[in-house]
């Protein structure tokens, strides 16, 4: 009774508040209405005020248009075939790579002396070099990105492989197991938690080095992607356009790590019970 009564003291609006969707829907509007406050406060306080900071109400108002041009959809697009194509060979040679550093002591030296200082150089530091060593932008972009997925795969997959317990590696070991066969039927399940969140760190930052390459290097393909987009807008002094193209990439971010991973979570670890 006493549990019942406390249940009926809380106020409606609490209860409201409190619930996940409606906390989150009430910090994105309070977000939405500073960003339009403080936009009309420089607007008309700031010469030029305009130029530096859009309203929110302006910035969607654009990526509303901008939905309904085909330029657009196919600069999405071309940003999300450039990034599929880069993480398939950063995941891919990632993984291959881990797999070899668990099972050889050669491997364990190479990653120890190799990956920790490749893992801290930004992969826009890498664009001179790969344009030197590529004959075209696009293969350097190529290069660039895929690199920058690599050692965070490589990283992540490694430690999760060095994180099974001791005892399923000798269960493993006991139906015969070596090398590259215990690895697939045994380290590869029991890390799969880290190689997750490996490949989704991976996938961030192939998008963070796919833009920083088109805004140095220009269209590396016919009409250019997002990055491309960007650097035009603010070239032209057009703040809503350039807000417009962030939110897009915001986007196609959150839909890749809510919708695909969260997909491949529920049908995996949280299936299996390694996480809730």
């Amino acid at each position: 009774d006493s549990i019942q009564s406390l249940e009926k003291v809380v106020p409606t609006w609490q209860k409201i508040l409190h619930a996940d969707l409606s906390l989150r829907c009430t910090i994105l509007l309070a977000i939405i209405l500073v960003w339009q406050l403080v936009a009309l406060y420089v607007h008309g306080n700031v010469t030029n005020g305009a130029l530096l900071f859009p309203t929110i109400s302006d910035t969607f108002s654009e990526l509303w248009r901008l939905l309904g041009t085909r330029m657009f959809w196919g600069q999405m697009g071309l940003t999300l075939g450039v990034l599929a194509l880069c993480s398939l060979i950063g995941v891919s040679l990632g993984f291959l790579f881990a797999a070899f550093c668990i099972s050889t002591r050669v491997g364990h030296h190479f990653l120890e002396l190799v990956a920790p200082p490749m893992s801290s150089l930004p992969a826009v530091a890498l664009i001179s070099a790969a344009i030197l060593a590529f004959s075209s932008n696009f293969s350097a972009m190529v290069f660039v990105v895929s690199n920058a997925v690599f050692w965070t795969v490589l990283a992540s997959t490694h430690a999760g492989f060095t994180h099974v317990p001791q005892t399923l590696r000798r269960v493993g070991q006991n139906y015969g197991l070596r090398g590259f066969s215990l690895v697939y039927y045994i380290l590869l399940p029991a890390a799969l938690p880290s190689i997750l969140t490996g490949v989704r760190l991976g996938i961030s930052r192939a998008f963070q080095a796919f833009v920083a390459v088109e805004l140095v290097l220009g269209a590396v393909w016919r009409d250019g992607a997002l990055g491309f987009f960007i650097q035009e807008a603010k070239n032209n002094y057009q703040p809503p356009l350039v807000y417009a193209g962030l939110f897009a990439i915001m986007a196609i971010s959150s839909l890749l790590d809510n919708q695909l991973f969260g997909f491949i979570e529920r049908r995996t670890i949280i299936r299996w019970g390694m996480k809730t």
